[in-house]
């Protein structure tokens, strides 16, 4: 392929000055950093896969449109017509004059005919493909840690979003609701759902079941749980270590057997009224009682204490498919339980770093909206990808690497990316130079270990809410076995 490039360039230069022009160069030498963060043939993949067919030649075809909209993600809060300045440069291979640049009403158009389909299905080729690198902390017992939870995107007051989405009471403004599972090592995004604020974070994490795959643990909140759903995730091969309820109700199970290391063996048997509601919530009248089925729960207080000396208690109630305490001890599983955070933190990377905090999406439609969110799904995973290789020349772990410095970085080295106006050549290695550069950047200071966010008055006095965890394995007030 290099061989096959020189020649073409060398071609190029033979034929003289006037083909000497983008479209005369080889399109990999032309391409620059925005086209290098994606995996060649991607975009135009997901567009045939989508349908999406230009039936014109335009200023804005399926291709630059989608490219435009990843840009419209990355610099979150400028207007389209920034946007297009620094985005249509960079997929057109060539520096382009003010008139060339196409209009802010046309990329509205564009974007209306592009739709969704194309960014959903661009996002989950990106996501099924291996992560550039998975880091030290991405693995417990060999198995890959995955986590589901769920958050929500608001969106412009207006009537049509307002009825597609909903409003939640007493809000300004109409929320989508997103339910995400997440590479806890990187942060990485594996999958999403997408649906109103109405919509159920149950029943968003049910479209999910696929996702999960063997070899990883998931853990989830205690949100998620009911038999059902925890017996057709364990069947995608996975491992789930779930937080369920401490209700005594709120479990149907019975312990059968005390373990060792002080968690349970427990059966769960479903009871008449879950199926009945059962049946109601999937349509079923005539659903059959689920099978019984052992499992393993684990129960432990955390007990947290400031630096002031202030103490407080929680217990926690966790059900898990991995049964033997020998190999999965309960104060091991109790510890990693607490990575269920990474996900909370991939939110907060999501909605306040890339996003912005405070800013409404842009789109003015269903279709829109859902296309905007896939844009920033994918591209959250570049920035991801990026932070990972950078972590990786060092053999560091990824949550070193600033989220906040690698987004800072790529949008410099975006804007300084710009082809030369003769020729539209581009440096050889931009991805290269930029993952450099996040690398030797300062690293995170991971060994803060916060609570809570500060008050203003914890500020102002200089306090830092470092903390010290305990965790105790308890004793289950669950009944026995006849």
């Amino acid at each position: 392929l290099e061989a096959e490039r020189r020649a073409r360039l060398r071609d190029a230069v033979l034929a003289g000055p006037a083909a000497v022009s983008a479209r005369a160069l080889d399109q990999a030498q032309r391409a620059g950093l925005l086209a290098r963060l994606v995996a060649a043939g991607d975009i135009e993949r997901a567009l045939a896969d989508a349908g999406h067919v230009d039936g014109r030649r335009r200023a804005l075809p399926g291709a630059v449109t989608v490219n435009v909209v990843l840009g419209l993600a990355l610099h979150s809060g400028e207007g389209y017509d920034s946007v297009l300045a620094k985005v249509v440069p960079q997929v057109r291979g060539g520096t382009l004059l003010p008139g060339q640049v196409p209009s802010a009403s046309a990329l509205s158009q564009a974007r209306t005919r592009l739709g969704a389909g194309a960014l959903r299905l661009f996002f989950e080729q990106q996501a099924a493909g291996e992560p550039a690198a998975r880091g030290p902390g991405a693995s417990a017992f060999d198995l890959e840690v995955t986590g589901f939870d769920g958050t929500c995107l608001e969106l412009p007051c207006e009537p049509e979003l307002i009825e597609a989405f909903g409003c939640p009471t007493g809000a300004k403004r109409p929320q989508a609701r997103l339910v995400t599972l997440v590479s806890c090592g990187n942060r990485r995004i594996q999958a999403a759902a997408i649906g109103s604020y109405h919509t159920s974070e149950q029943e968003l994490v049910d479209r999910l079941a696929g996702a999960l795959r063997p070899g990883t643990v998931n853990l989830a909140d205690r949100n998620f749980f009911s038999m059902h759903r925890f017996l057709r995730f364990a069947a995608s091969g996975a491992h789930l270590v779930w937080r369920v309820k401490n209700g005594a109700a709120s479990l149907p199970a019975r312990i059968t057997e005390r373990l060792p290391d002080g968690s349970h063996l427990v059966r769960l048997r479903e009871s008449d009224a879950m199926r009945t509601r059962r049946r109601k919530d999937t349509g079923d009248p005539h659903a059959t009682r689920l099978p019984d089925t052992i499992a393993r729960m684990i129960e432990f207080e955390v007990r947290v204490t400031d630096e002031r000396g202030r103490t407080r208690t929680g217990r926690i109630r966790l059900l898990t498919t991995l049964l033997d305490p020998e190999a999965y001890p309960a104060r091991a599983l109790a510890a990693l339980y607490a990575e269920r955070w990474q996900v909370e933190i991939t939110f907060l990377r999501l909605k306040t770093t890339l996003r912005g905090a405070g800013t409404v999406l842009r789109g003015h439609g269903r279709e829109l909206i859902h296309q905007e969110i896939w844009a920033f799904l994918a591209v959250y995973n570049l920035l991801c990808d990026l932070a990972a290789q950078a972590a990786a020349l060092d053999g560091i772990d990824p949550d070193e690497i600033s989220f906040v410095t690698v987004l800072r970085l790529t949008r410099a080295h975006l804007g300084a990316d710009q082809p030369c106006t003769h020729c539209a050549h581009r440096p050889e290695q931009p991805r290269q130079a930029l993952t450099s550069a996040i690398a030797a950047s300062p690293r995170n200071r991971t060994r803060r270990n916060r609570t809570s966010p500060r008050t203003n008055a914890e500020r102002r006095n200089g306090h830092t809410q470092k903390a010290r965890y305990t965790i105790t394995i308890a004793e289950s007030n669950l009944p026995k076995a006849d």
